[in-house]
């Protein structure tokens, strides 16, 4: 009992920790409250400084595992609908992932409170420890980079255009930076602290808020125009709807594919401009296509009659050794009838497409009756729409910056998001999902097409605007004229620095007081 003393938190820091992982999750999509990621933080900050280490850990976690059940409580619907586990296996997956990806801000309030304890303000340190560790979620474990702080500011379009210059980690760093500031000024006590002090952290806050808002918006009218300026390609998205179990029976192959044939012929009615891009979802064509002849027959017909570009996905087959096996793969159909082109996905699903460290894991492929991991394709592969470059992205890979990046730095000048999110149903995650692709325009300044099969499909201007988003869950069709932009940006030149340059100031800090500690003993 006494060891368990030690750890455990106040009644008073626990609930405190509860409450403020609520608000923070509400900054999130879709509710998008984004001036709560301003301040949610702060309270986890004052907590830390006034907590031991091992205590501030434990706060911290069970905020951060509030504010993750609140904003992934859709693995529920995943795993029962659609996975067919029993609401008790679910809910240890649900605690799983929240538990993971809450320890996070657990260990941010164990090293800001170990920092303090060594006289290092959380203005320093609050920041740096976030993004680093934040960096670290980008890639430990195969990487979960769902939902990154500054996604919180989703709603707000002019602060999220530094996304360019840092990417989504650099972005948190400067919201947490504004969170301990107003920590600073509610810790300093009134009456003894000078008034200036108080002041001056709430006038630094609301200055760094206010910058970030007059140069994004100053940003936002050059981008604007840029994109104005810029040559246009039409685009169109097919959602058609298509259920999950329509998907898996082999017999009802052709009904999906000549959905989406019906969709694109009454869509060509009213098309102006030849060829253009129709992009379909990434569940559109549930074979091995140009394998399989009669199911991939009225997809090579279609692109030849309408004159236009067809971009759909399917399953593919990797020749490995004397073997062959499965990818998931997006096709480029030409006007002529021919393939231009395929992109396999790289990043795959864990537990879905493959199961990682099976030699460890070797049970679970059994248990989850996944059959042999799918192939992994190549970073930055791009398709070629005659001399146009387009970069796919299959799926979650939208919400990994790096892989984008690839894309860009292999010469796409449009992003093009295949995703069947028919496993989320109507819940939140569609939409949190849609708002990763926003980021992605930012950091590489592309436009992105999105088809999902039951939505949220539609287009990212360069911008980070997305303009018309479909309904969930109903079949839809929708056009637009893509800028085809060819702008630098500083993250496109120089990749991650905030992350790992972040995660190195966290070190030192940590070193620099147990150095403190060892020479006071001595």
């Amino acid at each position: 009992m006494a060891f368990l003393a030690r750890w455990r938190p106040s009644w008073g820091a626990a609930l405190t920790a509860v409450l403020a992982g609520g608000v923070l999750a509400a900054a999130f999509p879709p509710v998008d409250w984004w001036p709560l990621c301003l301040v949610a933080v702060a309270p986890f900050i004052l907590m830390a400084q006034r907590l031991s280490p091992r205590r501030a850990l434990i706060a911290g976690w069970l905020g951060g595992l509030t504010m993750f059940t609140g904003l992934m409580y859709w693995i529920l619907v995943v795993m029962t609908v659609y996975g067919g586990l029993n609401w008790v296996l679910a809910g240890l997956a649900l605690f799983f992932f929240a538990f993971y990806l809450g320890s996070y801000l657990g260990v941010f309030c164990c090293i800001v409170s170990f920092a303090n304890r060594g006289g290092i303000s959380p203005l320093l340190v609050a920041p740096v420890a976030w993004a680093g560790l934040e960096w670290i979620r980008n890639w430990a474990f195969t990487g979960v980079p769902w939902l990154p702080l500054s996604m919180g500011l989703d709603g707000s379009l002019p602060l999220m255009q530094s996304a360019e210059l840092w990417s989504t980690t650099g972005l948190s760093l400067l919201v947490v930076l504004v969170n301990a500031l107003i920590a600073e000024a509610v810790r300093l006590p009134w009456g003894s602290a000078p008034v200036w002090r108080r002041g001056a952290a709430l006038v630094l806050g609301l200055a760094l808020v206010a910058g970030g808002w007059v140069w994004g918006s100053g940003r936002l009218e050059q981008v604007q125009a840029a994109a104005k300026a810029a040559p246009k390609l039409p685009v169109s998205v097919v959602q058609g709807d298509v259920s999950l179990p329509m998907l898996w029976q082999k017999s009802l192959r052709p009904v999906v594919v000549e959905r989406h044939v019906k969709a694109t012929k009454r869509l060509a009615q009213t098309m102006t401009k030849r060829p253009w891009l129709v992009v379909w979802p990434e569940s559109a064509a549930p074979f091995y296509f140009m394998r399989d002849a009669r199911e991939s027959l009225p997809v090579l017909n279609l692109a030849k009659e309408l004159d236009a570009y067809i971009m759909l996905g399917s399953l593919g087959a990797v020749e490995v050794g004397d073997k062959y096996k499965v990818s998931n793969r997006s096709w480029l159909v030409g006007p002529d009838g021919l393939a231009a082109g395929y992109y396999d996905k790289v990043h795959l699903v864990p537990f879905g497409e493959y199961v990682p460290w099976s030699q460890i894991l070797f049970f679970v492929r059994a248990v989850a009756q996944i059959g042999v991991d799918f192939a992994v394709g190549q970073p930055g592969k791009v398709v070629r729409m005659g001399s146009l470059a387009l970069g796919p992205l299959i799926c979650y890979e939208s919400i990994f910056p790096e892989l984008a990046r690839d894309m860009r730095l292999s010469g796409a000048r449009l992003l093009v998001n295949q995703t069947n999110d028919a496993w989320f149903g109507r819940t939140s995650a569609p939409y949190q999902h849609m708002a990763h692709l926003r980021f992605r325009a930012v950091e590489n300044r592309l436009a992105c097409a999105r088809a999902a099969n039951t939505g949220v499909s539609g287009f990212v201007l360069p911008s980070g605007k997305v303009i018309k988003p479909t309904v969930l869950f109903r079949p839809a069709v929708v056009s637009a004229n893509l800028p085809l932009m060819n702008e630098d940006t500083f993250y496109l030149r120089y990749g991650e620095i905030a992350g790992p340059g972040a995660l190195g100031l966290t070190v030192l800090f940590i070193l620099w007081v147990l150095w403190q500690e060892r020479k006071r003993e001595v």
